[in-house]
Formats: structure tokens, C-alpha cells, sequence
């Protein structure tokens, strides 16, 4: 998505709402990067109830969300994951994904799927800047749109 991708609602935002962001451990400078410009984004939109939960890897980010969206009104789930020489990064990115879909679903509340997989650390590095493709803010987001 880009910023001409979809147009924002121009609904208020209540800025009163819960969020938690959970960041994944692994590839920790990358997933950091995503995690300081979308706390950054809400931040400048006026949330202040942010809770952070960091967790080992980008498999631990569906129970991490099931837990958190217990108490929280929104999860941005934040990881990276980069191909390598087995299939490990299909297990684990398709598993990640269509588990956060079946949390967000049974939950019945938005997460904002920030999980980057990519075919190299050139990618994954473009994806996670702040001052490139800053899908950190993007995800963000969408979690704002889908909380209103």
C-alpha cells in the first residue's frame, strides 16, 4: 500500500482506545525500526494508553495477540522474517499470518498485520526504514482505520 493506496476515513479517532504493539526479537534492529515510527505515528495522533510486549520470534506473535487482545482494543504485531536456505520462512510466515487472521476473526478485533517477509536483507531493510517504504507507520495505520 502507498499513501495514494486507500483513502483515510475522516471519522475522529478515539484516541482513548487501548493498543498494544508486540514486537518479535528476531532480526531485533529491523523489528525495531517498525515498531519506533508506528508507536511514533500514534503517538502523534494523540494515543497515549501504548502498551509494548516484546516476544522471541515472529511465531510467538499469535499468542502474544490472543493474549493481549484480551485486554486491548487493537494489536499491531510487528516482525521480520527473511528467506534462507530451507522452508523454514514459509512455515513461519504463512502460519504467523493466517493465525493472526484467525485471532483477529474469533476476537473479533482488528490486528494490524505488520509481519515484513522478504526474500533478502535488502528488502527487508527497505520495508522497515522510517525514511523508505515505512510500512511501521502503514501498519499503524490501518489499525487506526480498522479501530474506528
Amino acid at each position: 500500500m502507498s499513501k495514494n493506496g486507500f483513502k483515510y476515513s475522516s471519522r475522529k479517532i478515539d484516541v482513548n482506545k487501548k493498543i498494544t504493539i508486540i514486537a518479535s526479537k528476531w532480526n531485533a534492529e529491523l523489528v525495531e525500526e517498525l515498531l519506533e515510527s508506528g508507536k511514533a505515528y500514534l503517538e502523534e495522533l494523540g494515543f497515549t494508553n501504548i502498551n509494548i510486549v516484546h516476544v522471541p520470534g515472529a511465531w510467538e506473535l499469535v499468542h502474544a495477540a490472543q493474549k493481549e487482545l484480551a485486554d486491548a482494543d487493537g494489536v499491531i504485531a510487528y516482525g521480520v522474517v527473511i528467506r534462507g536456505e530451507t522452508t523454514h520462512y514459509e512455515l513461519i510466515s504463512e502460519s504467523t499470518a493466517q493465525g493472526l487472521m484467525q485471532v483477529s476473526v474469533s476476537e473479533k478485533k482488528p490486528i494490524g498485520f505488520g509481519l515484513i517477509a522478504a526474500e533478502n536483507l535488502s528488502q527487508a531493510k527497505e520495508r522497515t526504514s522510517a525514511s523508505k517504504l515505512n510500512k511501521g507507520k502503514e501498519i499503524a495505520q490501518s489499525l487506526v482505520e480498522m479501530l474506528n
